[in-house]
């Protein structure tokens, strides 16, 4: 019996012992390189449990009890691992050896389309900012209304209100219009004329993988527009699972959304839909008896299908349908109905139906050749106190290239036509004509890598449009990297914009808008960019990565908008020039689950030629933005940000507020999904704490320029479900 005692207590100590002695050992290595990779993460999924890699990429966790786990290895500019592993090992002395790929090395997650080349992030000669999958992933939940939210968090760009009244919100970078933003959608460019961007900043962050962002004159890839930047919104494609998820939020405003997404994939085929409702009711924040929100019904569904048909042909075709409704003005006739006393009412309706395909045909492995064609058409009608308008506009965009793709070289060249037609359709007499616009152009670019450290782009478009005749866009980069820590681009374009009196107006303008007149000229630019990026690791653990962006554009024959006598609105060249220039800067910085942003943003933007200089409208000469965020994994994040506009002026050299601007979430996650708690302007500063949005009669109101925000504080709730 003793014995048997004996036999027991021995057989649980050692049984204890083993449990205590349950080691996880990690030798972590880049795949490519080989290199031991030092301040790895290596963390217990849904713990505060972790280690790091030493100098020699060794990392170990001690005195894990029996059974299973599941290890997070995470790690800056690299895939994340996950390892599953049952303790007791047989072999307790085990070392795994793990090798951790670069992010840019999958190229379904860091191929840069917008640039056509289909090139690493990492070797482009352009400065191309990314807003990958795992932001989309994130901003789906705290804002999944649109896209304006994430885009606003970077110091380079602000998020302007257009129209005080229907609430269209547009993006103006490095200090100029937003008129000089190009916006696309899976590489193209539909947002232009009687269109515009109306409702392209509620494209919803599920229904997109990443956007690029190319910072100043890029009017040689696309044509002409963008002189200030690039954005290129990419949609979603079907992953190797079935994918299905859904997004319900609720604002304090009494904003809804609901959106969902769904992919499928097999051998041949795949699948995506999203679909997605946005619903706003008025509200008039400050009480002047006007909305500061319009009441908007907004739908959106976007069915996608893939054909794999071998390993050398794949395709897919889309279709895009977007209705927006929005009405704004005075609270009683929004509510009710406009009467004798309250008259102002502005009805906006939007229908946007697109249909896009793409082919590419891999030839070999050095040779393919892309083809893509979409159609738009963009329907809407205008309804404010005296006025009543319709009209239609029907967009094309066809383009093919050869890419060439040798161990040094990477060639692209092509050929594209869009189009664009307006027409007017019924309604009150307007003094502007139909158009029709056609340019076709043809372009080819070279990517050089002349050494290992030095390479060389550069680029040609010649543009013929049927009204203006030839552009020609040359465009030259640089790109030096002496060492692994450091690269630095510089680069060169012109650009041009064709003048629009869309583009240039606002709605409230179109009962008296003329047609442009045969004198007025193409506006035309010149840009350059720099910037130098350094990247190391501090201790072995924290990560840092500076980036110091310099830039410089002038613009010369600037389009404007300006009444005669009669009261006639009309498109005139200014007596001026355009000159923006300035500098970007930003850090970020991560240790273990820890990260923080800290941008800088600079900008002299200002009207020159005439005897007094004039600022640029809605530049804040000096934005500082920050974000820091901590995160433990597969269980709960949180963060906080905040965003300080300074030195910003209106027309006239009118100098505004400064202000801060701050915002908080915290996340819960599950298995299933995860539930979001977010307040978005913490300090509930609005601009009508400062002066009146509305002056004028009820009759006839007279709305400010809005500078500042306008919604004050706005606390949302958000439940997403994955399955």
């Amino acid at each position: 019996m003793k014995k048997g005692i004996w036999l027991a207590i021995l057989y649980l100590g050692y049984f204890c012992f083993s449990f205590s002695q349950n080691v996880l050992r990690l030798n972590l290595t880049d795949s490519a390189t080989k290199e031991k990779l030092i301040g790895v993460t290596v963390s217990i999924e849904n713990t505060t449990r972790a280690s790091s890699t030493d100098v020699n990429g060794y990392a170990e966790i001690k005195d894990l009890d029996s059974g299973k786990h599941r290890f997070v290895i995470t790690y800056l500019g690299y895939k994340k691992e996950i390892l599953e592993i049952n303790f007791p090992l047989e072999n307790q002395d085990k070392i795994f050896n793990i090798k951790l790929a670069e992010e840019n090395s999958d190229l379904e997650e860091v191929i840069i389309s917008t640039t056509r080349t289909n090139s690493r992030i990492d070797d482009l000669p352009i400065k191309v900012e990314v807003l990958g999958e795992d932001d989309m992933d994130e901003e789906s939940t705290i804002v999944p209304g649109g896209i304006g939210s994430i885009l606003g968090d970077l110091s380079v760009i602000t998020i302007q209100k257009t129209n005080p009244v229907n609430g269209n919100d547009a993006v103006r970078m490095q200090g100029l219009d937003y008129k000089y933003t190009q916006m696309l959608r899976d590489g193209l460019p539909l947002y232009e004329g009687f269109s515009g961007s109306l409702g392209v900043l509620s494209l919803p962050p599920l229904d997109l993988k990443q956007v690029e962002i190319i910072k100043g004159s890029a009017s040689t890839l696309y044509g002409g527009g963008a002189i200030g930047g690039l954005i290129n919104f990419i949609s979603r494609t079907p992953g190797d699972s079935m994918r299905v998820t859904l997004t319900l939020n609720q604002t304090s405003l009494l904003e809804t959304n609901l959106n969902t997404f769904l992919s499928k994939k097999n051998n041949k085929i795949g699948t995506t839909l999203f679909a997605g409702v946005n619903l706003k009711q008025a509200i008039d924040i400050n009480n002047d008896g006007f909305a500061e929100i319009p009441e908007q019904k907004h739908f959106i569904v976007h069915p996608r299908l893939f054909l794999y048909l071998n390993k050398k042909v794949n395709a897919d075709v889309g279709l895009t349908v977007t209705s927006d409704n929005r009405r704004g003005g005075d609270m009683f006739a929004i509510r009710y109905k406009d009467d004798t006393t309250h008259t102002f009412l502005f009805n906006e309706k939007i229908l946007r139906s697109t249909i896009d395909a793409h082919i590419s045909f891999q030839l070999n492995q050095k040779n393919s050749i892309n083809i893509k064609t979409t159609g738009s058409m963009f329907d809407r009608s205008l309804y404010y106190v005296g006025f009543n308008f319709s009209g239609n506009q029907i967009s094309t965009y066809s383009e093919i290239n050869y890419l060439l793709k040798t161990e040094k070289h990477s060639w692209v060249s092509g050929i594209n036509f869009n189009t664009e037609q307006f027409q007017k359709l019924q309604g009150d007499t307007v003094r502007f004509n139909n158009y029709n616009y056609q340019t076709i152009g043809i372009f080819s670019q070279e990517d050089w890598q002349i050494f290992k450290k030095l390479s060389l782009e550069a680029g040609l478009r010649a543009d013929y449009h049927n009204r203006y005749n030839w552009f020609f866009l040359p465009r030259v980069g640089l790109f030096y990297r002496p060492g692994e820590k450091l690269s630095v681009r510089l680069h060169y374009g012109i650009g041009y914009k064709i003048p629009n009196m869309f583009t240039s107006s606002q709605p409230v303008d179109y009962a008296r808008l003329i047609s442009i007149d045969n004198n007025v000229k193409p506006e035309s630019s010149n840009g350059v960019n720099m910037d130098i990026n350094y990247h190391t690791l501090v201790f072995g653990k924290l990560s840092v990565q500076l980036n110091q962006a310099f830039y410089y554009t002038d613009i010369s024959n600037p389009t404007i908008l300006q009444s005669d006598v009669l009261g006639n609105r009309f498109i005139t060249n200014a007596s001026y020039s355009v000159t923006s220039y300035g500098t970007d800067t930003y850090l970020r910085f991560k240790l273990m689950s820890w990260e923080l942003y800290l941008g800088y943003n600079h900008t002299e933007a200002q009207q020159t030629g005439t005897n007094i200089n004039f600022n640029m409208p809605f530049n804040p000469k000096d934005k500082f933005a920050t974000t820091l965020a901590y995160e433990i994994e597969g269980k709960w994040r949180m963060g906080i940000e905040a965003a300080y506009n300074a030195n910003q002026y209106i027309y006239n050299n009118v100098k505004v507020p400064n202000f801060w601007f701050l915002a908080g979430m915290i996340e819960s996650k599950f298995r299933f999904g995860s539930l979001v708690l977010n307040c978005e302007n913490i300090l509930d500063y609005r601009q009508s704490n400062y002066e009146p949005l509305v002056t004028g009669t009820v009759k006839s109101p007279a709305f400010k320029n809005i500078w500042g925000p306008v919604e004050g504080r706005v606390i949302n709730l958000s439940l997403k479900i994955t399955l």
